[in-house]
Formats: structure tokens, C-alpha cells, sequence
């Protein structure tokens, strides 16, 4: 019995220790604004993993950004900041699908608050 509750208690801290922060930062192509016109041309969704990888998307929710996200171990969180004054939110439709997305693969998205 002693050695089903270490197993048990051994299982629950390594997955705990797996689940880790990333943070979907959203920003500008700076030189594209200028020729581009608006400001929300030029957004791009940057994605920032703990191990130093980072990935640029266009839209905000992508297939390509939700093939890497479905990797993240359970229990991960995934931080969006946003903008903040004069930047230009994601359309509420997307980002409800990807709360809807990251919550079907045991991922928290954590939409922090913009000025």
C-alpha cells in the first residue's frame, strides 16, 4: 500500500513539475507601419517558450499557433498581453476559440488586463 501512495505521490509531482508559464505577447512590425498604413497591419502574435523558442504568428488564433500550443503540458498556462493604448485587440470570436482551445488540452489562458 506504502508503495502505490509513493508511485501516486511521485506521478502528481512530475506533473506538476512539468506544467510551465508561456506568454503570447502581442506587438508590431515597426518598420511595416509606415508603409503598411494602420497600426493593425503591422500586429503580430509573438510566442515566447520557457526553453528560449520563440514563434511569430500574424493571427492572433492560427492553426499553426494552436499546433504548437497542443504540446504544452497540461496544467501550463498561457499569458496574453495584450497592446494596451492604441493597440487593437483580437476580435473576441478568436479570443474565445483559442480560450476554447487551450482549455480542451488542459491549458490555462490568462488574458492580462490592457490600459
Amino acid at each position: 500500500m506504502k508503495i502505490i501512495v509513493l508511485i501516486f505521490s511521485l506521478t502528481l509531482t512530475a506533473m506538476a513539475c512539468r506544467a510551465v508559464d508561456y506568454h503570447l505577447i502581442q506587438s508590431q512590425v515597426q518598420d511595416e507601419v509606415p508603409m503598411h498604413g494602420p497600426v493593425d497591419k503591422a500586429t503580430v502574435y509573438v510566442l515566447l517558450c520557457p526553453d528560449q523558442r520563440v514563434y511569430v504568428f500574424r493571427a492572433f488564433d492560427s492553426h499553426q499557433m494552436e499546433e504548437i500550443v497542443k504540446y504544452f503540458p497540461k496544467g501550463s498556462v498561457l499569458h496574453y498581453d495584450g497592446m494596451g493604448v492604441g493597440g487593437f485587440p483580437p476580435p473576441q470570436a478568436q479570443m474565445q476559440a483559442l480560450t476554447d482551445f487551450c482549455k480542451s488540452k488542459g491549458i490555462v489562458l490568462e488574458i492580462s488586463p490592457t490600459d
